[in-house]
């Protein structure tokens, strides 16, 4: 078995059939689910999901299919049982695979609404009540900025590198400790980081 078998990453999405599958909310709540609380059957997925275990059967295979998740061995002796992992990397595409035609550009807006909805509603949900429930050091921890910069095309690229770099490094120690095995310190907690930047009209500046 090589390396890339042993430890696929979910594939940069280009066929529009596919960003449409995985941008269905479902499949996109059971994927975040797998990526954060690990390998889980349907039925255990139903607890979280209020969607039937075989729809939800039919999602994850869905899922499987596109390349976000993978069969996994179950920790019980029931064979019957249809365990699920997710397969790390998250959902990757670029607009520009999606504009030479008219269903590819249907199928991103789609998927850009979805997204841009569930981004939201995070932050609706951290605003409501997120210092009330995480406390004191969580809400003085946490990030929130917007700004305005004025850059060229090649410039925004650079920063989205320098953005991703940035990115990717925590990303492997968050990857490094799940690898390690160790237990997660008391004080670690699950962080979700939103990053856009794209053109502005905001009027003139001065």
């Amino acid at each position: 078995m090589t390396t890339d078998e042993q430890h696929p990453q979910t594939p940069p999405m280009t066929d529009p059939q596919v960003l449409r599958a995985m941008t269905h909310p479902v499949r996109l709540r059971l994927y975040e689910l797998l990526v954060a609380e690990g390998p889980a059957t349907a039925a255990r997925l139903s607890r979280y999901v209020p969607v039937a275990p075989g729809s939800l059967s039919y999602h994850l295979r869905t899922l499987a299919a596109c390349g976000f998740v993978l069969e996994a061995e179950g920790p019980g002796t029931d064979g019957r049982e249809r365990w699920w992992r997710a397969v790390p990397g998250g959902m990757r595409f670029s607009s520009a695979d999606f504009a030479g035609s008219p269903g590819g550009r249907e199928a991103l807006a789609a998927a850009q609404r979805v997204l841009a909805e569930r981004r939201a509603a995070r932050l609706r949900e951290w605003e409501a009540g997120g210092p009330a429930r995480w406390g004191e050091d969580w809400a003085d921890a946490a990030v929130s900025y917007d700004g305005l910069l004025r850059l060229t095309p090649d410039e925004l690229r650079e920063f989205g590198t320098e953005l991703d770099a940035l990115l990717e490094r925590w990303g492997d120690r968050t990857r490094a400790r799940a690898a390690a095995g160790t237990t997660p310190e008391p004080d670690t907690e699950q962080v979700f980081v939103i990053a856009q930047a794209f053109p502005f009209e905001g009027g003139t500046e001065g």
